[in-house]
């Protein structure tokens, strides 16, 4: 009877260490792997009746597309400023590109020039972006506040790098397009120091940071044009390193100049007389898809 007795024992010994070790198997915690930042690219299609745009010189009287009203024109220049870009996903998580002005031009982040005139300035490399899944994208047209400063501003925000600015008021141009209209009301000007504005041009440039209280018995002529965009993803999007995808955004300039008048609307140079087109800005923006 002893010897069964010390059997049992053995036994009960072996169950209680095997249940222990599953039962402390079962309780540790699932390791939390953290990847590193990666990075987005935006690329920013300009295109007009679903093509690239055609671009040519500045008084050029050969025209490209004819619009719903029969008006033939061209495009010689087209510029937007992009700033502010969020990135957000369906965990919360959202990616803040971030915003810097500085005299010193390598300390500039965060705004971004898309001009005709500078080959790949509509491709944007985002990097450092917190490894998720994304859904949506959202960015500012023009330079809001933030990046509007008294003093000396940098890179891409510095007027004598080729930035659109006016005036401290006015602040940045956000949107513009340039071209030749058949029907463009406008009359050769000679500025003087080698600036001119040729006959049958036209331009529509669309700025404004804030609103200005007018003086009495005057219309407002500086209000606030600053647009910004929020897109859906047409799928959601992992970024982590080593993974760069795609985002495809279609600008369509067509959007914008429908419906314009280049016998009486072609030199649109003031902030107030830009803002139908500033309203217009959210159709001119679409996603057009995104790819891993």
């Amino acid at each position: 009877m002893k010897f069964s007795n010390n059997i049992f024992l053995a036994f009960f010994a072996i169950a209680l260490f095997t249940f222990s070790a599953c039962y402390q198997e079962d309780e540790m915690p699932t390791p939390v792997v953290v990847k590193d930042p990666g990075g987005l690219t935006v690329f920013f299609d300009n295109q007009l009746g679903g093509e690239r745009i055609a671009i040519k010189d500045s008084g050029d009287q050969t025209y490209d597309y004819t619009d719903e009203d029969g008006q033939e024109y061209n495009i010689s220049l087209y510029a937007y400023y992009i700033s502010g870009i969020e990135l957000e996903g369906p965990s919360g998580i959202k990616h803040i590109d971030p915003l810097n002005v500085s005299a010193n031009a390598d300390e500039v982040t965060g705004y971004y020039h898309v001009i005709s005139s500078t080959p790949n300035s509509n491709v944007i490399n985002l990097s450092g972006i917190e490894a998720d899944t994304y859904d949506k994208i959202r960015f500012t047209i023009g330079v809001d506040e933030s990046g509007v400063q008294e003093g000396a501003a940098g890179g891409v925000l510095d007027p004598a790098n080729g930035a659109w600015f006016w005036n401290w008021n006015a602040g940045y141009i956000g949107f513009g397009v340039e071209g030749n209209a058949a029907n463009s009301g406008q009359e050769y000007v000679d500025w003087g120091n080698g600036f001119e504005t040729l006959e049958g041009t036209y331009a529509v440039h669309v700025g404004g940071w804030k609103d200005v209280e007018p003086a009495p018995g005057e219309d407002a002529k500086f209000v606030n044009n600053i647009k910004v965009i929020e897109l859906d993803f047409d799928s959601s999007i992992r970024i982590e390193d080593g993974w760069t995808p795609e985002a495809h955004i279609n600008v369509n300039f067509e959007e914008l100049l429908k419906g314009n008048d280049f016998s009486s609307s072609y030199s649109v140079h003031r902030p107030d007389l830009g803002k139908p087109y500033a309203e217009k800005l959210v159709e001119v923006f679409e996603l057009d898809h995104v790819h891993q």
